[in-house]
């Protein structure tokens, strides 16, 4: 038997649970969203890594990576990317569709053919499931597909960071900008706005990621990624 893992919007974080869950697979699929590469490093560990670029992967690192990739595994072919509305390939050669981006999973057969959405299982909005999903395929090729839903939060260093944001957030948001337009790393940010390193990266991803975003859009992104 051959072992699949399918994962997408991490959004820069690889829970510890879903590591365990991945354990032991042959490969990794990530349908984008990675945000961070310490994620594609993390998931190289495990297994090879078959990944795309997603909407929120902008920086330089993610240059390489490809909107979409097709692939076969264990003699099963396979069509990777992140939102499914921006496919233009005929498809009808492929026997899986792999997407992510809606933070929902879902999964459905088109004439034979398995439409799989493994939904998130990084940062997220608080109501929101986190959720991967295992591919396991037959000698046959047939393969059969497992939803794996991960009951735990946030590892407890995220927690313990920043459990809440600042009450000067404002401030230190006009400050972290300025910084950043500057050239500066978040490590010499966070030194500069007595932050945590996390809490730089996080306003630093979320100013680089979503150009025009205003201060309260900024802040309630981050308050749903601290309080997943």
């Amino acid at each position: 038997m051959y072992k699949i893992g399918v994962l997408s919007d991490t959004h820069g974080l690889v829970r510890p649970e879903v590591a365990d869950a991945l354990a032991g697979s042959d490969a990794v699929i990530h349908a984008g969203d990675i945000d961070q590469p310490i994620v594609l490093d993390k998931l190289k560990q495990i297994a090879p890594v078959y990944a795309v670029r997603g909407n929120a992967d902008k920086e330089t690192w993610a240059d390489g990576l490809p909107k979409s990739v097709s692939v076969t595994l264990a003699g099963i072919r396979i069509f990777v990317i992140h939102n499914k509305k921006q496919i233009t390939d005929d498809l009808s050669d492929q026997d899986i569709v792999i997407y992510g981006h809606s933070h929902k999973y879902h999964e459905e057969y088109r004439n034979g053919q398995l439409w799989l959405n493994p939904g998130c299982c990084g940062y997220r909005k608080p109501s929101q499931p986190i959720t991967l999903a295992l591919l396991s395929v037959e000698n046959d090729r047939s393969f059969r597909v497992l939803r794996v839903d991960i009951t735990a939060g946030d590892s407890p260093s995220l927690r313990e960071e920043h459990a809440l944001l600042p009450k000067d957030i404002n401030k230190i948001i006009r400050k972290a900008i300025i910084e950043i337009q500057k050239g500066h790393s978040p490590e010499e940010i966070a030194q500069t706005c007595r932050i945590s390193k996390e809490l730089a990266d996080l306003i630093c991803r979320m100013y680089l990621t979503h150009p025009g975003i205003d201060m309260d859009g900024m802040i309630r992104r981050l308050e749903e990624r601290v309080s997943n």
